[in-house]
This record gives structure tokens, sequence and C-alpha cells, in this order.
């Protein structure tokens, strides 16, 4: 739902500029997923029982190759199906040959630069798909765990510790403290000032440790007295590193998840959870356990296949982006980026600010083999100097420094992102100077979700900064999570994801798109509701049932050169003149709900309901070259093409209907389109605030009349009398001029209007801030009969009220009864206390007239 969201917000915008005229490129494509990718292949190759080593890289790579042609289509299939008006003849790839060739290039030049290179330091590791992940890629999750005190033995006893024998650490992580190398307190922490500079024995090893200071340890924290884990902790690596000497790193927990030779014999080859419960085992039998306690901490995992993740000592390519990265901020905030809700930019500096240096490599096989070679000789000293490291944009035959030909390319491959964050340039033909480049880059504008703000949005600005020496984008809009009816975020396991395809499958590709567009307010998650992708549907219907009413009234041969509109045609232009700056205004800054809404408005509510019904009035009245048939026509035209961008598929097939209608719409223009995604958009109209003035009156006048007859539930087939009382001589006139469609609208057979009416007896009353509406009662309802029918329904609404009462204050129900039902109930209440006033209100009104007759 999430993509579907994205796909339809970018093409509302591509559709919208590329009306407006301007030159439009919204180039499609797919990322390679790296690791997801590896993963899925791997599941296929483990169900045939074998496994990618067993096969070979290069066979493996086959075989992805083979599941991209099958499976990677079904993403482009599914933008086609959401009506995305991309330009399929560019579609790209992250792993084709132009974007390869971009990728090595940057490499080489980062390198070239030293901002690439290597070292050997803690990373975040995933046993499942045994590669380095960022941080980016670790989703921390918050587990329920154990805080475990172990009493460590001083090699020398000091009196003032307990029992005068041990220095007491806690920890979540027991299975580690076979890796540890210090033990580390403040060093202003008076408990511990005397130890500093012991040493302790290692429990379960036969290792000395010393007692260290640091003015990171937290002394509120358990003990005050820190384990010191360097190879399997990231601020224990950065504690180990500032002492002098540095504190020694030993590996105790491999790439594979299981304990290492350096864990000792005992534990060696244990998985590191299983070896946790020995290590308790073992430390309880030693009497070594002070206490344990419950204790909730974040816990970190793969983002692809939510494995616990490790920190490991692993060697590892990385990029210097310090330098970028103060770029990509300065760029945001003078304002040539702008992100949209601009709450999102703290969000975006925090993260900025704080940035690490990115590790690019990856141990897997699927995505761009980074492009360095080792030399396995090393013949002279130039070499040596280098390490024997090449990195080249093409595959060396020898060594460029010492001639051997020996040489091996790096098994790893560059993280997913790396070739991302070269989108925006590399599509466009870059590193060659292409025409396209010097024509679309920067780009105009980025829409994302919030979830890829880091991942993505930011590397691409530094890259752009970079190597374009401009912003890769002039706007950001970050789109809210599509979430489900009850407010909570979509998933498998809840059972709550709902598949766009099927929601195009029930009613249609334009309801779906309108349901998304009218419910994306910055700032704000969407609640998916399918009830609104079918009223959306129904909007559809009106539209198209409208469109058919018109074109059988509007058939015109030789329009007059001058047309004569009535007020409600007037009207229309004015309110449509309205529609089309809202909607232009809203969409310039991103708020494509408020365009949407806009759009709905004024084709259900002032076209379809006002207009058309005024219309057809005026049609039976008038001439068959009257100024209404024009106006209907011309009308439904600018409202198909505001609302292309949002519903392409209807407003296409009305567009071609009416083109043969079209000469006495387009009387102004040369050419009428072929299509209405290349028709002009409608831009600022004139509009007639006089005609909006006066309308205002027989609105006023239609929705007294029809206030009342909903009140008393007077049948709508039922013709009334109705009488205006306006306040002015202006009110007057213009009801009087337009009395015809008061009266077929309303349904009365009767109508006086004027200053000097007087409400008659036995009448009901509407009063507006420029008239009074009666309507006479005597013969159309037996007031008596009506009160007594509507207390009756006010009774079978309490005992409803009364029995919903009951359960919404039971706390068990409450507690017990599953939150949709609970809120269901409480909208079944809310509707029936609504009906309940309806009913109050309309007792109210025949009462006083029963009295006044």
């Amino acid at each position: 739902m999430g993509h579907a969201l994205n796909t339809i917000l970018q093409d509302i915008l591509t559709r919208w500029k590329r009306m407006l005229g301007y030159k439009v490129l919204w180039l499609p494509g797919t990322d390679h997923a790296g690791i997801a990718t590896q993963n899925v292949v791997e599941k296929q190759l483990a169900n045939e029982g074998i496994n990618r080593h067993q096969i070979g890289r290069n066979a493996f790579i086959k075989r992805v190759w083979t599941w991209k042609a099958e499976y990677g289509g079904k993403i482009i299939h599914q933008l086609k199906s959401l009506g995305a008006s991309c330009d399929w003849s560019r579609e790209r790839f992250t792993l084709d040959e132009g974007l390869s060739k971009a990728v090595k290039e940057v490499f080489v030049r980062l390198y070239e630069e030293g901002l690439i290179y290597r070292d050997n330091r803690l990373i975040n590791w995933c046993s499942r798909c045994n590669t380095a992940l960022s941080d980016l890629e670790v989703e921390h999750e918050e587990l329920e765990g154990k805080l475990t005190y172990i009493k460590y033995p001083l090699t020398t006893p000091v009196p003032p510790l307990s029992k005068g024998r041990y220095i007491t650490v806690a920890t979540t992580r027991p299975e580690t403290m076979l890796g540890d190398t210090a033990v580390a307190v403040h060093p202003d922490d008076e408990r511990y000032k005397e130890f500093i500079g012991k040493t302790i024995a290692l429990p379960l090893t036969k290792r000395t440790i010393p007692i260290i200071s640091d003015y990171t340890v937290d002394p509120s924290f358990g003990t005050g007295a820190l384990k010191v884990t360097p190879a399997h902790d990231f601020n224990d690596e950065a504690m180990a590193k500032r002492q002098n000497p540095p504190l020694e790193f030993i590996t105790v927990i491999g790439s594979d998840g299981r304990m290492t030779v350096n864990a000792g014999d005992r534990y060696a080859g244990l998985d590191r959870f299983d070896c946790r419960k020995l290590v308790l085992e073992d430390l309880k039998k030693l009497n070594l356990i002070e206490k344990e306690e419950a204790y909730k901490h974040a816990v970190g995992h793969c983002y692809r296949c939510k494995t616990i993740t490790e920190p490991l000592l692993t060697l590892q390519w990385y990029v210097n982006v310090q330098s970028m990265a103060k770029d990509a901020v300065r760029v945001v905030k003078e304002g040539k980026i702008k992100i949209f809700p601009n709450s999102w930019e703290n969000t975006y500096y925090g993260w900025m600010e704080n940035i690490q240096d990115w590790c690019i490599s990856r141990q897997i096989w699927w995505g761009h083999r980074i492009p360095v070679w080792y030399c396995q000789k090393m013949q002279n000293e130039t070499c040596k100097e280098k390490n024997g490291i090449i990195v080249s944009r093409d595959t060396p035959h020898a060594c460029p420094y010492c001639g051997s030909e020996k040489l091996i390319q790096d098994e790893d491959v560059l993280d997913t992102w790396f070739s991302s964050a070269l989108w925006p340039f590399s599509t466009l033909g870059w590193p060659d100077e292409t025409d396209d480049l010097k024509t679309f880059y920067p780009t105009s504008v980025l829409v994302t979700g919030f979830d890829i703000i880091f991942f993505w949005v930011a590397r691409m600005i530094m890259m752009g900064l970079k190597f374009m020496k401009d912003v890769p984008f002039r706007d950001v809009y970050i789109h809210a999570l599509v979430r489900d009816i009850k407010g909570q975020k979509m998933s498998k396991s809840k059972g709550n994801v709902i598949d766009p395809l099927i929601m195009i499958d029930k009613y249609g590709t334009d309801a779906f798109r309108f349901t998304l567009a009218a419910f994306a307010a910055q700032g704000r998650d969407i609640k998916f509701s399918e009830n609104r992708v079918e009223g959306y549907r129904h909007f559809v219907n009106k539209l198209w049932n409208a469109a058919r009413f018109i074109m059988i009234n509007s058939e015109i041969q030789n329009p007059k050169s001058k047309i004569i509109l009535s007020l409600p045609s007037k009207w229309i232009l004015s309110r449509l003149a309205s529609t089309v700056d809202d909607v232009n205004n809203a969409l310039e800054e991103y708020r494509f709900n408020d365009a949407a809404n806009s759009i709905y408005q004024f084709i259900w509510h002032e076209f379809c309901d006002w207009y058309l019904e005024m219309a057809k009035t005026e049609i039976q009245t008038s001439e068959g070259d009257s100024g209404v048939r024009w106006c209907l026509l011309y009308t439904l035209d600018a409202s198909l093409r505001i609302l292309h961008p949002f519903m392409p598929f209807v407003t296409e097939e009305l567009w071609q209907k009416i083109k043969n209608h079209s000469s006495a719409v387009n009387s102004q223009q040369k050419k009428i389109e072929d299509s209405i995604m290349i028709s002009d958009y409608p831009r600022s109209l004139q509009r007639d605030y006089m005609a909006e003035k006066d309308m205002s009156y027989i609105i006023d006048a239609v929705n007294g009349i029809r206030n009342i007859r909903g009140e008393l539930n007077i049948s709508p087939s039922l013709k009334l009398n109705a009488l205006v009382k306006t306040f002015s001589t202006t009110g007057e006139k213009i009801l009087s001029e337009n009395l015809q469609y008061i009266k077929d609208i309303t349904r009365t057979d009767k109508l006086d209007i004027g200053m000097h009416v007087e409400k008659p007896e036995c009448s009901a009353t509407s009063v507006k801030s420029s008239m009074e509406i009666y309507v006479p009662l005597k013969g159309v309802l037996n007031i008596e009969t009506e009160i007594d029918r509507l207390n009756k329904d006010k009774e079978k609404i309490e005992e409803s009220l009364e029995f919903l009462n009951k359960k919404l204050f039971n706390e068990d129900f409450l507690k017990k009864a599953p939150v949709e039902v609970v809120e269901k109930e409480k909208t079944k209440y809310n509707e029936l206390m609504n009906i309940k006033a309806k009913i109050i209100e309309s007792l109210k009104i025949l009462k006083n007239m029963e009295v006044n007759k």
C-alpha cells in the first residue's frame, strides 16, 4: 500500500505538470535489492537441498538473473496497473550496464580522493544473511531479557569489596564475558577508586584482566562496574581504543553465530544462545551469580530476515562521509532543497549531524562486485606499500605496481544503496555528458516514504553534490504511512495487509487512486478504509452518468459567436475558476488531499447536484443553441482535465467520447489533442463574484425547503407549496427571476416570494441570513399522527441507547471485547444519538405548529 501511495502521488504530479506544458520525465526503474533477493534465491536452493557455495558464484548469479526474469517484472506490472505514466522506454535497473559504469566511476574517484578506505572494526553482522549491515539496516526491538549480576574474583582481594573477594558486573549477554579484556568503572566513583589498576581472574577462562577507568561508564547502571568486550560491543570498542595501551580484541562469536575457539574448548562451536545457557549454568555451579532480574532492552535485528544481529570485528570497505554530510545539511538549511512537510527537517539534521562512516561492503554475491583486486605476489616495495590493493574501472590483467598476473578480485559486493544513491544522475547517462543530464538534472521533486530518508534521500543528496556539484532535486515530499482502518501498521503477522491489486479489481483503479490521494494529508498517517474506495467508485459512476446526460443534451454544430449565459451558468463557471485555483495551489504545495477534496466538492456537489439539476430546467425551456448547452460541455471538459491526474482512466475514456462535441468547447484552440494527458490543464480563470453572491440566494431558498422536507420526513415525490420572505429587494429580484429553477429542484407546486410574505398558519419554518422559508403543512401532514410516530421512534432508539450504554460502561466488555467490536458499538451509539437529536428537533417543530394552530 505504501508503494501504491508513492506511485499514485508521483503520477499525479507527473500528469499535472505535463498538462501544464512542462517537459516531464518520470523515469521508471528498480534496484537489485541485494540481500533480499539473494535470500529469496537461497531459500529456493535450500528447498532443493543445496546452497550457493555448492553451485559456485557464477551458477548462483545465473540463478538470480533467472529469478529476476520471472518475478522482477511484477513491480513494473503493478506500476502500470496503477496507471503510472512513466517513460517506459527509459526503464532502468541498478545492475544494468550504464549504472554499473557509474558505480565503478564513483568508487574509483572516491578511493583516489582517500574517501573510500578499508578498515578492521566492529560492524553489525547478520549470521543468517552472513553479511555486514549498516546501522540503518538494523531494526531495534524492545525485548524482555535478563540482567545477570556476575561476580568477577579479584586476583588480590581488597577488603572494602563484598566479602573482600569480588567485583560484580551486570550484563544482558553473559556469553560475551568469554571475550572480556577489562572491567571499567567511572574514575570519580568513590566505590571503586582504589581498585583502578588492579586485576581480576576472568571466570570460566584462564585469563587475568585489568580494572580500568573511563568517563563513559554510567555509575547508576547495574553495579557501576562494566565488563568490557571490545570485539562484541560498539561502546566497548571505542573505550578499548581510548586506553593506553589499547585493550586487546578477542572474538568469541563467529560470523555463523557460533562460539569460536577463543571461547575455550567447552564452548567452541555452540550457538551463541545455547552458550549463554551453559555459561549461566557453569557460573551458578561456581556460585558466581549474585542475582538475576527482568530487564527490557532494545535488541538489534536484521531488517530483512529479523535475525538478532551481532557486533562483529571484520575487515570492510567504508566511505568517509563527514564532509559530504556537512554539504548535505547546508543545502537544506539554505533552502536549496525543501522538505515537505518541514517537520522532517529536524529528523534529517539529527541523523546527518551525527553520521558515521558508511560501511559499503556486503558479503553476498548478488550486486555490484567491488572493483578492487589484490596482488598475490607483491614483488616490489611499491606494491607492498599499497598492500597489493588495485582499484580499477576495468579488470586489470596484471598488477600495475609489480607486473604480477596473479590477481584476485574482492569477493564482496557493494551495499545496494550505493548504486541507488547515484540514481538521479546515473540514469541520465553520467559519467557521460548527455543531453538528458543537461536537460533534467537537477530533478524537480522526489516523493518517498520517511523510512528511507537516511537510506536513500540523504545519500542521493551527498552523491549529487559531490559528483554533479548541484542538488539532485529541489523538493522532497515525504508521504505518510498507510495503516489499517484501526490505525495499526500493516503486517503479515497481524493479517491486516491489503493488496492494492485486489482493491483495483474490486473497485477500479480510479476509485482506489482517488482514495489514497484524498487521504494523503501532510504529516498524518493514512487510515485506509475500503468503504471510502467504494464511495469514490460511486463518484466515478456519478461523473459517468453526468457526462452521458451532457453529451445527449449538448449537440451543438454552430454555436453563436456570443453565448448568453444564465445566472446558474455564470455561477458554475465562477466556481470552476475557484476550483482550478484551489487545485493548482494545493498541488504546488503537495497538499494532495486538499486538491482531491476540492475536485470532489466541485464535481459532485456544485456541478452535478446543483448545476446539472438547474440545467435540466433551462434545457426544457430554451432553444437548441442556448448558452446552457455550451456551458455544460465546457464545464465537463474542464472538470475532466482537472480530475485527470487523479483519475486517469475514466477521464481518458470520457475525453475520447466528447471529442466529437468539442468544437464548441475548444473554439479558441487550434487543435484538439489525441489524449487528455497532453491537453492543457486549466489555469486561472475569471471569477464572477457577483454571480456567486446572487446564486447564494437560490441555494439558501432550496436548502431551506429541502431541510423542512427532510426534518419532517415528507415524501420526496409529494409536491409542496412554499413561501419565501426576503429581507431585501435584491433577494426578492434574484429569486423571482430564477423562480422556475427553485420550483423544479424542490418539487414545489406554488412558490410565493417577496418582502411582503406573511407566515401562514400551521407552517414549518427555516431561517436563513437573507430570508425565511415557510412550508404550509395543512393537508400535507397530520401533525398529531406524525408526533405519535416520532415519539414511538424515539422510544425505540432510547431503548437501544440504554442497552449500548450498559455495554460501553461495562469494564469487562471494554477489556475483553476486540478493539474493532468496541469501536463498532461506539459508532452505533453516536449514530443513534444523532438520529435522536433530529427526532427531537422535528418534534419541537411539530409541537410549535400544533400550539400555533
